[in-house]
């Protein structure tokens, strides 16, 4: 892959909640960062990460209405529990919010597991002093 793991997710999130919210000329919006990440080292140079994605949404105080907020704090568990396309999926291990004075704060937490690349190495004719020698 291209972009680091942590990257992928974060955008994976950014790009379900513009399918399924509207934020075209309005003062309501969401933002999306990474809260934070824990990395375990496991056996045979894999790694686990959990990574905490922080979706803040925000309208005026004027505006703002609390049923709303609650039906979009509603609709994010939907949508941000399975995110990715068709090669790379992440579900979601945990999820909560919390409603604030201009909208709600929205975590979410996802389990992953990293596994190094590792070439194989080939066999290679073997040598005795100086010589090739007859099979592998």
């Amino acid at each position: 892959m291209e972009k680091g793991m942590i990257q992928t997710i974060k955008e994976a999130v950014i790009t379900a909640i513009s399918k399924n919210f509207s934020q075209k000329g309005s003062h309501a919006c969401f933002g999306v960062t990474v809260k934070k990440v824990k990395q375990k080292p496991l056996l045979n140079g894999r790694r686990e990460q959990w990574i905490t994605i922080q979706i803040q949404y925000n309208t005026e105080v004027g505006e703002r209405k609390k049923a709303d907020s609650t039906e979009k704090a509603d609709k994010l568990y939907e949508i941000i529990s399975l995110i990715g396309e068709k090669g790379n999926l992440f579900l979601c291990r945990e999820m909560n919010h919390t409603m604030t004075e201009k909208g709600f704060c929205f975590e979410a937490v996802y389990y992953i597991q990293l596994m190094p690349v590792m070439e194989e190495r080939k066999m290679e004719r073997l040598e005795y002093n100086g010589m090739k020698t007859v099979g592998y």
